[in-house]
């Protein structure tokens, strides 16, 4: 059985991954991955990348969803339970002090916070969703973004 070549972005991604989360290429960091975990994370998230953002923005949303791949893998594997996140933080209250950071309003024109997101997969589904928008499939199978 032969190994596949993985793609050249792949060096990006894992770059992109090494600036935000450097424990999980720390060997003495409990929350480090093996590389060769990391690379089957990598193969499984290829199919994620928003194909209508150039490619440095799909390499951002491409690592920021390999991050929440390996939340998700650390938690499923140690058997703690997984902590739902339902978005960006928006205000905090402590005591009689209470901070907003960001305006969240429903709308049809503004129906996400401008904030960035504060996990990652917030990060990746603002990127993945900026291709669901508008997007067309040609004739030929492959979308195009107008």
């Amino acid at each position: 059985m032969s190994a596949t070549v993985p793609p050249d972005y792949w060096t990006d991604v894992k770059a992109i991954l090494q600036l935000f989360f450097p424990q999980y290429f720390d060997p003495d960091s409990p929350s480090y991955i093996d590389p060769t975990l990391l690379d089957q994370l990598l193969a499984i998230s290829d199919e994620f990348r928003p194909w209508c953002l150039p490619t440095s923005k799909q390499n951002f949303a491409q690592a920021m969803y390999v991050a929440y791949l390996i939340s998700v893998q650390q938690e499923t594997s140690t058997g703690q339970e997984i902590m739902v996140k339902a978005g960006p933080i928006t205000s905090e209250k402590e005591g009689d002090i209470t901070i907003s950071y960001a305006t969240t309003t429903t709308g049809a024109n503004n129906s996400q916070s401008q904030r960035p997101s504060s996990d990652p997969w917030d990060a990746w589904n603002k990127l993945y969703q900026l291709c669901a928008k508008g997007a067309i499939t040609t004739r030929f199978g492959r979308p195009q973004c107008p």
